[in-house]
């Protein structure tokens, strides 16, 4: 069972719980990648945007820089990006590893999984209802 919702009435924290249940959710499918959702995210945008910098990476996951480049550590560490700078730069060139590119295709298929487990538990008309909601939510 996640995190209770039911001991508050403050909208922000049952949202914040109500996101680390999903967050734990997703996970729990991709761990037998070795990988966190997060970690997923960031690894496809690097796939899709191979070669990017870590601020072009900032602005396409809208993840301030300092954030992004604590997260981008052990995806390094572990072998799965390579960030290619040229010698006197600042700017980095974030791709893939072979190891990361397999991963990555690893992680694909448990995501799907979770995706649909996601939709026949939630309802597909009530995940269209909550993401209705949620992009209403930008707007504060």
């Amino acid at each position: 069972m996640g995190k209770r919702i039911d001991d508050t009435i403050c909208h922000c924290l049952k949202i914040y719980r109500s996101a680390e249940n999903v967050i734990r959710f997703y996970d729990g499918f991709l761990a037998s990648a070795g990988i966190t959702i997060r970690q997923q995210f960031l690894l496809n945008k690097i796939r899709q945007h191979s070669g990017c910098s870590v601020r072009e990476l900032s602005d396409l996951t809208q993840l301030e820089r300092s954030t992004l480049a604590r997260s981008l550590k052990p995806l390094i560490s572990a072998g799965y990006i390579i960030d290619s700078k040229e010698k006197g730069t600042r700017d980095s060139q974030l791709t893939l590893t072979e190891l990361g590119e397999k991963v990555c295709a690893e992680a694909e298929v448990l995501w799907l999984k979770a995706q649909r487990e996601y939709e026949e538990k939630i309802g597909i008309d009530q995940v269209k209802i909550l993401e209705n909601l949620l992009e209403a939510l930008q707007a504060l």
